[in-house]
């Protein structure tokens, strides 16, 4: 077809009008029939073909091409090398600084390199970030590598570390101690052109009262993985949680039991079983690597539980952080056990793709549980892909169609609300799709839930802006409604109540221009905090949220 189009084009200009004018082309297109058109380059074809298991690639010129190194691998055979400039912060010009982010040369009061590269606290809170661009070999012929950072973070949410797209969240560090963190690379981070990025990953409360905190990296690395500790794209880390297949990894106190379990699991097949008593702890976490969209499109993550009846479990996503800090480790979902086995469904975010998180699980007892105990088991944990999830790039789901599939980002912290992907088209806006549902049955009730979107560049003078609609029924004197607002970042910035009185209402939220192009949290909130004093409302109270949109106004600031 583009061919047939360029030919009429072509008859066009020469028959019609004589002659059209040459346009301009930018470096590898070319004019044709007054239209640029991308020259196609053929593929070099080495022969004998290059062994991609040896790390090898065609390459030279078309008249003589031959297997050459990938980028990052050399000498024979070809090992790895690496392929970031300066991994030590000793040369400022390797690396690119924004908002006010700084490489610091030749001082030394920690332990590996004479440089080191900070963020302080203004700069974390306007985005600033070290870069740099690098060459990386695609997955088929290069093997898994982990990022291995060094780096302290005072007074902040921690340290970010982006691999174009997907990023990866590290929690703050004790006084002005160093640490050093591994992440597995997932496919975002492989074939062509990468940019790696260093900073905050979001504003901190300080942002906005006073002047303290920054973010210091030592050094940052690329290296082979060790055997078995990344999984391959589209995979989970034993994802059937059987013994001895490895990739899960526990913790634990007191009488707290995390381990595999022979027959706990699915159909009486192994499991991953967690086990407390009131005051015990025990967490279980493994590894998914998220194909990226050209790989798979429409991600979802599936896996079977059973959890004691009546009792929370918490599941979350990201990066398990062993020192305690929740910072990388973002909400999944909050439930609450029945005693049977369950099956859940929930479509990955675009922030996940191309990306290799941490699945963690934990069972929990509050204030209202009894003495316990309370179990947990985890099984056949996977990725597929699910239609319904639908293919945005830049924020999940934003007609909310992909029920009855569960919703991704609940905070639950109270037992009487719920958050629900409904299917009925009569509850939706436009009564054509899906739509979020809100609900609470008791005063106390208390929830977040939250999205993460991509910032959109600003247009002109138009800044980035969030845009959704919600429909809160009217006040009535018979029960006591609880606020919903909406919020921005964890930070809980300029909170603002939705419009109550029944009915569709468009909310236009202004985001941070600073951030464009970056992974934003936004979220909506319910309830007060502290939670007020527990009183049934019958029936329960439902809000609808629907049509989320990224896009740029007149109204929010551009620079």
């Amino acid at each position: 077809m583009r061919l047939q189009a360029h030919l009429l084009r072509a008859v066009f200009c020469g028959m019609l009008l004589g002659s059209c004018s040459s346009p301009v082309c930018r470096s590898g297109s070319e004019a044709q029939a007054g239209r640029c058109v991308d020259q196609e380059i053929p593929e070099l074809q080495c022969e004998p073909a290059c062994s991609p298991t040896a790390h090898e690639v065609c390459g030279g010129d078309a008249e003589s091409p031959s297997c050459i190194c990938a980028p990052g691998y050399e000498g024979t055979p070809c090992t790895w090398t690496g392929v970031l400039e300066d991994p030590g912060f000793q040369n400022q010009s390797a690396w690119t600084l924004s908002r006010g982010a700084t490489v610091l040369e030749g001082e030394r009061d920690f332990t590996i390199d004479e440089g080191f590269a900070r963020v302080e606290r203004s700069a974390a809170c306007d985005a600033g970030a070290v870069s740099q661009t690098v060459q990386m070999p695609g997955y088929e012929v290069g093997e898994p590598l982990v990022a291995e950072v060094t780096y302290r973070a005072q007074d902040l949410y921690g340290l970010a570390l982006a691999f174009n797209r997907s990023q990866t969240e590290f929690g703050p560090t004790l006084d002005e101690q160093w640490r050093t963190e591994r992440v597995c690379l997932g496919e975002a981070a492989y074939g062509g052109a990468v940019t790696v990025r260093l900073g905050s990953g979001e504003q901190h409360p300080s942002c906005f009262d006073v002047e303290e905190g920054r973010i210091d990296v030592d050094r940052l690395d690329i290296v082979p993985a060790e055997p078995g500790e990344c999984p391959a794209p589209g995979e989970v880390l034993n994802g059937t949680g059987d013994e001895g297949g490895g990739g899960w990894q526990f913790e634990m106190t007191g009488a707290g039991v995390a381990d595999f379990a022979e027959g706990a699991g699915r159909e009486g097949t192994p499991g991953v079983r967690l086990a407390i008593e009131a005051g015990d702890r025990a967490v279980a976490w493994t590894k998914a690597s998220v194909p990226s969209p050209e790989s798979m499109q429409s991600p979802a993550l599936r896996f079977w539980w059973r959890g004691t009846s009546g009792l929370p479990f918490k599941f979350q996503i990201g990066h398990y952080d062993t020192v305690g800090s929740e910072t990388g480790a973002l909400p999944l979902d909050d439930v609450y056990g029945n005693g049977s086995d369950v099956n859940y469904l929930y479509c990955l975010p675009p922030w996940t793709h191309g990306n290799v998180v941490d699945l963690i699980f934990r069972p929990l007892l509050d204030s209202s549980s009894v003495d316990g105990p309370s179990e947990l088991v985890i099984d056949d944990v996977e990725i597929i892909s699910e239609a319904r999830c639908g293919t945005s790039t830049d924020l999940l789901d934003p007609g909310f169609d992909a029920g009855p599939s569960r919703i991704m980002g609940v905070k639950n912290f109270t037992p009487y609300t719920a958050a629900t992907l409904r299917t009925e088209p009569s509850l939706s806006r436009t009564e054509d799709g899906g739509v979020l549902e809100l609900s609470y049955s008791n005063e106390a009730a208390l929830m977040f839930v939250e999205t993460w979107v991509l910032v959109p560049e600003s247009n002109g003078n138009e800044g980035p802006a969030i845009v959704f609609w919600s429909n809160v029924p009217p006040d009535d004197d018979a029960i006591n409604e609880l606020p919903i607002r909406s919020v921005k970042g964890r930070a809980a910035v300029e909170p603002d109540d939705l419009e109550v009185g029944g009915g569709w209402t468009r909310n236009r939220r202004c985001l941070f221009p600073e951030w464009s192009g970056r992974w934003f949290r936004f979220q909506w909130r319910l309830g007060n905090f502290p939670p007020m004093p527990a009183a049934p409302i019958d029936p329960p109270v439902r809000i609808y949220i629907d049509d989320l949109e990224l896009t740029t106004d007149s109204a929010c600031r551009s620079d």
